[in-house]
């Protein structure tokens, strides 16, 4: 049994329908359409900073505690947006200068534009050399989410 369509005024049976739309309502729909286009397209034309160019670490001190290296400093955010979940990444160097690991740890806390902030991090799975004190470490900024508001 195949469903058909008839006219209500004249009851012809109808074998092709054609919608459409008028001017007007193409009028109402685009300007719809592209407001909802332009949160997709600020994130792909947004400019994204790079949190080892934004934030600067002023000082810091390590020590060791027990296995692991508990790193406290200080912070300085050099913009006008807020940063959260920024990454921490310590690089080991022996006497002579070579690389022999990497550890990483995130800040909790959020750091506010143009301001400063105490951080503590905390690395583990050290290199023996590093538990020793016979290595050199280099600190920077890795990562982290720039709150662009």
């Amino acid at each position: 049994m195949k469903n058909k369509l008839t006219c209500p005024h004249c009851d012809k049976e109808i074998t092709t329908l054609k919608m459409g739309y008028n001017a007007k309502q193409a009028l109402v729909i685009i300007p719809i359409l592209l407001l909802g286009f332009i949160p997709f397209l600020s994130i792909f034309f947004k400019s994204n900073s790079l949190a080892s160019d934004d934030l600067d670490i002023t000082s810091f001190d390590t020590r060791i505690d027990g296995k692991e290296m508990v790193v406290t400093g200080i912070i300085n955010n050099l913009t006008d947006s807020a940063w959260t979940s920024v990454s921490v990444e310590v690089e080991f160097y022996d006497e002579g200068g070579n690389f022999i690991g990497e550890s990483d740890d995130y800040i909790g806390s959020e750091i506010h534009s143009k301001a400063n902030e105490n951080f503590e991090v905390r690395f583990r799975n050290l290199p023996e050399v590093v538990l020793q004190g016979d290595a050199s470490t280099k600190l920077k900024i890795a990562g982290g989410v720039c709150k662009n508001f």
